[in-house]
């Protein structure tokens, strides 16, 4: 994931999306997307909505919003440190998890998060957030973090743990079923026996 295709440097904003998992990255993407389509148009669909100077304009827009994103790429790969973004990963995840054994489950999932914003994609945090999420209770999350990790590549090595973590989930959810049933009403008819007894003697 984090070895990245030094391909991706040829369209604006792939890199951040595609490597790091980063959502600015979408926006770069389809921003740049927009306006070749625009350029494209207009050049060679509808030139009569606009005239020569801002065709031509719009190309050389186009030029420089590439040059310019390719040139970021290019500088975020070649200054990017694989192994201190692993050992911040690996840090943070060790906190979570030891954080999570103490039963501290609000600071370890606010360090789940700040893991998953480094790496999305990192399948041992997502199965730990969905885990924690289940003991909390928050059973809707935990199935959409199951869900966001079986869509990775990565979720083929940890079937075993994802159908566990379902099938606890699941007896989760029906104990706390079981728990917010109402419990058995007294007999009514016993009451108004005992209550018409009470009155006649009063």
């Amino acid at each position: 994931m984090l070895t990245s295709p030094w391909i991706t440097c040829l369209w604006p904003g792939l890199t951040d999306l595609w490597v790091y998992g980063r959502w600015r990255g979408l926006i770069w993407a389809t921003l740049f997307t927009l306006v070749l389509n625009a350029a494209l148009i207009l050049r060679a669909v509808w030139p009569e909505l606009a005239g020569e100077p801002i065709r031509s304009g719009i190309w050389y827009l186009l030029g420089l919003f590439w040059l310019a994103g390719a040139a970021v790429s290019l500088v975020r790969l070649v200054t990017f440190d694989a192994n201190q973004v692993n050992e911040t990963v690996e840090a943070l995840f060790q906190t979570a998890q030891s954080e999570y054994l103490k039963g501290n489950h609000l600071l370890a999932e606010a360090t789940l998060l700040r893991l998953l914003k480094q790496n999305p994609c990192d399948a041992e945090a997502l199965l730990m957030m969905a885990t924690l999420m289940r003991h909390t209770q928050r059973f809707a999350e935990a199935r959409s973090q199951l869900s966001r990790l079986e869509k990775l590549d990565a979720a083929q090595a940890w079937q075993e743990e994802i159908v566990r973590e379902y099938r606890l989930l699941e007896d989760r959810e029906n104990d706390a079923s079981e728990d917010e049933r109402p419990e058995d009403l007294p007999d009514t008819e016993e009451t108004t026996t005992d209550n018409s007894t009470i009155n006649f003697a009063a």
